[in-house]
């Protein structure tokens, strides 16, 4: 018998691309892009490594 599935990354996936996809709707492109470049940057794990990254002028979170 096939045990239970805490976590479905498909329907995550979907779930993350709709939120986005309203964020995009209801404040417009410009302003959901400067919103998810400030949520990266304070992400705990991914904000050190853009900010290093900017430093050596590798990428914008912009």
């Amino acid at each position: 018998m096939k045990a239970e599935k805490k976590l479905d990354c498909v329907e995550m996936k979907a779930e993350i691309q709709e939120r986005l996809l309203r964020e995009v709707v209801e404040l417009g492109e410009e302003e959901a892009q400067r919103r998810r470049a400030g949520r990266l940057l304070r992400d705990p794990i991914l904000g050190g490594f853009l900010r290093t990254k900017m430093a050596n002028g590798k990428g914008s979170a912009e």
